[in-house]
């Protein structure tokens, strides 16, 4: 036994890829988290104590980028700022670090992520998978639906109502970054350091009054939908007050 422990990565996880919990398809993951047992977020904008938990708890998750080892060059992070296709393989011992300026001005703690204009931001991550490389789509394959929000080398994202009240009420959606998840963050690996990608989708001029159903996707070739298993997707309600 003591030589089995021996012999074991626990840096690798034992189940990988169609045997792992997750099947090498990931999900998503959204802040702020709502109330347990609700997928609700609910602010009233002329009251700040409605959504002031969800700052906080923003602003907490956000922190987790911010700590020594993300600014420092320790060596384990690497700045992939010039970086805009996909890393080298010999680098993927090595975490990119995830610079918070790319999500942009509007969704800023100063300005209350958005909450106290009744212009929320949401925060959307994609769930970790070891050793999982997005299969890009491109040019000549990209489906039509997501043509107007793909770029090359990034993963999609694309938020909308669930059905056509949904679509009416939801108004029109900004994302920081606006081109969605870059393929240089991949694949995890369990390095140091390592944080996961981030996109702001901010609602601009959503109905108030009325509770918004919606429905986030990430778009690759290598990833599949499905809302019992919340594969590659992510469903919450909307409400502003």
């Amino acid at each position: 036994m003591a030589v089995f422990y021996q012999t074991l990565d626990w840096n690798v996880p034992r189940l990988r890829g169609p045997d792992s919990i997750l099947r090498q398809n990931p999900g998503l993951g959204i802040r702020p988290v709502a109330d347990v047992g609700t997928t609700l977020v609910r602010l009233n904008k002329a009251k700040p104590a409605s959504f002031q938990h969800h700052v906080d708890n923003l602003e907490g998750f956000l922190t987790f980028y911010e700590n020594e080892m993300q600014q420092a060059d320790t060596g384990v992070i690497i700045d992939c700022e010039s970086i805009q296709e996909m890393r080298r393989e010999e680098d993927y011992d090595k975490a990119c670090r995830f610079d918070l300026r790319q999500l942009g001005d509007d969704c800023v703690k100063q300005q209350g992520y958005g909450l106290e204009d009744g212009q929320p931001c949401i925060l959307l991550k994609i769930n970790k998978i070891y050793d999982w490389i997005p299969e890009l789509y491109t040019n000549d394959t990209v489906p039509d639906e997501i043509r107007a929000n793909w770029a090359e080398n990034y993963v999609t994202v694309q938020c909308e109502g669930e059905n056509p009240a949904d679509k009416d009420n939801i108004g029109p959606l900004l994302y920081y970054p606006p081109n969605g998840f870059h393929i240089k963050y991949f694949p995890f690996r369990n390095q140091q350091g390592y944080r996961s990608p981030l996109v702001f989708v901010r609602f601009d001029e959503p109905k108030t009054g009325v509770i918004i159903m919606v429905t986030c996707k990430i778009y690759a070739r290598n990833i599949y939908h499905d809302i019992n298993e919340k594969a590659g997707q992510v469903h919450f309600e909307l409400l502003v007050d």
